[in-house]
């Protein structure tokens, strides 16, 4: 393993302290899902049935027309849309979606969506792997994760309501932007012979919720994992929410069965993806490495490309994961 083992973690834990003061300053009256008021068992009961038929949980909810996607500006092959979100949420800002398209009207046969990372200030890093793409023939829709970006509140941070210490609300962020997904994949089905997804940490768990239910040619997980509340429970990112678990009296276990739905752990054997392939962090404190190829067992033992690194020091691997998907992509239509 050598000195990377111990000096890629180090370098996350103090780009994480240096850059994202990670904090929820939010207080809900009450933590409720769809307005009503559900003990952990009482929900973790009443979503079981669901495990098994992801589809009847993760509805395209309330999915706008389609002539309700609105092109907003547009320059160097990179246009801006906005449409109405599935879901109605108690934060207006919250309640338009959007995307970016990186497209050069060539034709191009595939599409891939890039679901991002949770918390992510900017999305700079993920476009220029979108304009990669493009370089090589493949168009991109870049996502904007629900309260991230242009969606955040005012005076939060983006990110800060999507995973927090309100259980219920997680879980009804993740169904908003599955609904989210699944709307864009039925959109762009009718102009792209492929349709594919990239789920990177945070949006690898949303994303590999779409492909439970709505089938693509492609899903490339990137340095994201299963089992959501052990993750939790030992990510250096997300101590403050363990913590205020433990002050509420819900342990590592409760988390598990209360964001079960949520979970691949429990939905990831309805994977409708034709083909994965995985890339996994060896030395990751923020998505534990043993959660990933836990991942990778659930989803049948893919392909899956190891990378010697945490987890932001993925960008050192940036080249690499961009190879291995455009050859994967270019191999795998030629042959359908």
């Amino acid at each position: 393993m050598g000195i990377a083992s111990k000096l890629y973690p180090l370098a996350d834990r103090v780009y994480d302290y240096f850059t994202i003061k990670r904090k929820c300053s939010v207080t809900l009256p009450q933590d409720v899902f769809d307005e009503k008021e559900f003990s952990v068992d009482e929900f973790y009961n009443t979503v079981q049935p669901f495990f098994n038929q992801p589809e009847l949980f993760y509805t395209t909810l309330n999915a706008p027309a389609a002539d309700k996607v609105i092109e907003l500006h547009a320059a160097n092959n990179e246009a801006v849309f906005s449409y109405p979100s599935p879901a109605t949420t108690n934060w207006a800002e919250n309640n338009t979606a959007f995307f970016k398209l990186f497209s050069n009207c060539k034709s191009n046969e595939t599409l891939l969506l890039f679901a991002p990372g949770w918390a992510r200030k900017n999305l700079d890093f993920e476009s220029k792997i979108c304009r990669q793409f493009l370089s090589n023939g493949i168009d991109s829709c870049l996502l904007i994760k629900p309260f991230h970006q242009q969606r955040t509140p005012a005076n939060l941070y983006s990110g800060e309501l999507f995973i927090s210490p309100h259980i219920f609300l997680t879980i009804m962020n993740f169904r908003q932007f599955v609904a989210e997904i699944r709307f864009l994949i039925q959109h762009f089905r009718k102009q792209y012979r492929n349709i594919g997804i990239i789920g990177m940490s945070s949006g690898g768990f949303q994303a590999g919720l779409a492909t439970d239910v709505e089938p693509v040619d492609f899903y490339f997980p990137i340095i994201t994992a299963a089992k959501l509340g052990t993750l939790t429970w030992q990510s250096i990112f997300t101590k403050y929410i363990k913590q205020s678990f433990i002050e509420k009296g819900i342990d590592e276990h409760r988390l598990n069965k209360a964001w079960a739905i949520t979970d691949q752990y429990y939905l990831g054997h309805n994977c409708k993806a034709k083909y994965i392939k995985q890339f996994i962090s060896l030395y990751d404190e923020a998505v534990a490495t043993k959660c990933q190829y836990l991942l990778n067992d659930i989803y049948g033992n893919p392909d899956k490309v190891e990378l010697r690194c945490a987890h932001n020091s993925i960008i050192f691997h940036t080249d690499k994961i961009i190879k291995e998907i455009v050859q994967t992509v270019k191999e795998r239509s030629c042959s359908n």
